[in-house]
């Protein structure tokens, strides 16, 4: 008995469809097929696992994909050597460019819209019978930022949204250090009635400033994972009870300060802005903590640096993973940082056949 399709909750949106893949590679195959009613529209079959002999499919549009990407999919594919495949998350990690990086280059959603969609823009997608997680080749860094209801919404909403996810983004891996590193080292840049509040804050408080921040960050994801990981309800008075009362008593008690417990809760809220980055985001809060804990702000700087030459050192299957977050081309903002009327979008990603031909609507004059 296949279970019906319904709409993914961790991709529930309040406008547009509400379906979503289920565990049957026919009907999501189908869920594709009645989006792109197109004979360029190509499948390609296979089988993986040497037991388990689960089907697996290539999707893509002939014409408008990159055929070097179609045979570097196919390769990897051909060279998985594994007794079972369960579900698509074993490919994903299998044929991943870079193995021990906590940002993925394989792109996955339970949506059919918004595989259509990446296909149209030149992208290779991979269903796994037995999966409702689609996967889709190449992942630029800056789809983490973007959403599928933001072209269902007016532009400027969907705009202002994605500014805010970036914005988001930069305060949850950045307040920490640079808190510990001003605290710490820079004190002289703080207001003076700041700083004495925040010492009288700190008075009495056994560790130093870094470990605070580091012990309160690590909690809060226990108690976010636990939020996760119980029923709803009872995870979300988990999440909201423990944050309160393990706050308050630890406040209370002279073991953490109040400023860390509003910078904790200020960068915790600001993650969930940008839930798909929950990974790299922990990372990267902490390796930026403990640079500038050693050398204050310049040790906060380095590690931007490097976070920097790291990402645009990254390839998706042969694509930079960086394509199309440069601020001062007309043709790579117009889709990323903020998302320009739909008839002003006439191009493609660089990396599809064609890429100057348009995939976006045009206003009729």
């Amino acid at each position: 008995m296949l279970r019906s399709i319904t709409e993914p909750e961790s991709e529930a949106v309040v406008r547009g469809p509400r379906e979503g893949f289920n565990e049957s590679l026919n009907t999501n195959i189908s869920l594709l097929t009645r989006r792109i009613v197109n004979p360029n529209l190509k499948f390609k079959y296979m089988e993986l696992g040497d037991i388990t002999k689960t089907r697996i499919c290539i999707s893509y549009i002939e014409g408008i994909a990159s055929e070097k990407i179609i045979r570097e999919v196919e390769k990897r594919l051909n060279g998985i050597q594994s007794d079972g495949i369960l579900d698509s998350g074993y490919i994903q990690e299998l044929i991943k460019d870079a193995p021990y990086s906590v940002f993925q280059t394989i792109g996955n959603t339970e949506r059919p819209d918004v595989v259509a969609a990446k296909l149209l823009e030149g992208r290779v997608a991979i269903l796994c019978d037995g999966s409702p997680s689609a996967l889709t080749v190449p992942f630029l860094f800056i789809e983490y930022f973007l959403t599928n209801e933001d072209y269902y919404a007016d532009y400027i909403f969907a705009s202002i949204n994605r500014i805010l996810r970036f914005v988001c983004y930069f305060f949850t891996i950045s307040i920490p250090a640079i808190y510990v590193a001003i605290v710490s080292f820079h004190q002289e840049l703080l207001p003076t009635p700041l700083l004495l509040s925040i010492a009288i804050a700190r008075h009495s408080v056994p560790f130093p400033s870094v470990v605070e921040l580091i012990v309160m960050l690590l909690g809060f994801e226990v108690m976010r994972e636990a939020g996760v990981r119980l029923p709803s309800m009872v995870g979300m008075t988990i999440s909201i009870v423990g944050a309160l009362v393990l706050g308050q008593a630890a406040v209370s008690a002279k073991i953490i300060s109040a400023p860390i417990v509003i910078i904790t809760a200020f960068t915790g809220i600001c993650s969930f802005v940008i839930f798909r980055l929950k990974g790299p985001v922990i990372v990267t809060r902490i390796y930026f903590l403990i640079a500038a804990s050693f050398l204050g702000l310049v040790g906060y700087m380095l590690g931007i640096i490097t976070l920097f030459l790291y990402l645009v050192s990254v390839r998706s299957f042969g694509v930079p993973y960086m394509l199309n977050a440069s601020l001062i081309d007309v043709n790579s903002i117009q889709d990323t940082a903020i998302r320009a009327p739909l008839w002003f979008m006439t191009k493609r990603p660089r990396f599809a056949i064609n890429h100057k031909k348009g995939n976006a609507a045009r206003r009729t004059k």
